[in-house]
């Protein structure tokens, strides 16, 4: 789990995670905390397991993310 400090908060940004069906609609969203957009696109590939997950901040896009072909739904 992440500690959060005053400085860490200072420095973190929200990013959120969006999973989505195999029809490509929104079943869950999850909050992340990242320092920049290369920590917050680790962590969604390493949540990554049967479903395709979009990383967005606020408006900005970064990335979709598939599952491994042998490992979805």
């Amino acid at each position: 789990m992440l500690a959060f400090t005053a400085d860490t908060a200072r420095r973190s940004r929200a990013y959120r995670a969006f999973k989505l069906d195999p029809a490509g609609r929104v079943f869950a969203a999850e909050v992340l905390t990242a320092e920049d957009d290369i920590q917050a696109r680790r962590q969604v590939r390493a949540m990554v397991e049967r479903n395709t997950i979009e990383l967005w901040e606020r408006t900005r896009f970064l990335g979709r993310f598939e599952p491994a072909a042998s490992s979805r739904v």
